[in-house]
């Protein structure tokens, strides 16, 4: 697989989320892959843009954010999923199955990853 830099910002702005919501840098890492997207599991057509999973590693839990290549506008996907990290760290549960997208949920993490997107360029 081909190295791959940082979309423009891209570093930046996860700095600012992880300040933002008082995420440990350290337990989260971060990857923007040339890879081809998994397809969305159901009926829909189309690819996930980016996916959060997760690993326990000598007693902590570790994050990968994933941010394809293919996204549309990877800022945005890098805070989509960064919402899901957040809401899965207060609530405790990390899911471990990907599932067929919850329209009304990924709704709300679009319009919440626009808002810190546009906190974040304000701020610059």
């Amino acid at each position: 697989m081909k190295g791959t830099e940082y979309p423009d910002h891209f570093a930046d702005f996860l700095v600012f989320l992880c300040e933002k919501y008082r995420v440990d840098r350290s337990r989260l890492f971060v990857e923007y892959s040339s890879r081809p997207p998994p397809q969305l599991k159901g009926s829909r057509a189309g690819y996930y843009e980016g996916l959060l999973s997760f690993r326990e590693k000598d007693g902590h839990t570790e994050f990968l954010i994933t941010v394809f290549e293919a996204s549309r506008e990877p800022l945005l996907t890098l805070a989509h999923e960064f919402g899901h990290l957040v809401k899965n760290l207060k609530s405790g549960s990390f899911e471990k199955h990907m599932r067929p997208p919850n329209d009304a949920a990924e709704k709300a993490f679009d319009d919440h990853a626009r808002n810190d997107l546009a906190e974040f360029r304000s701020a610059r």
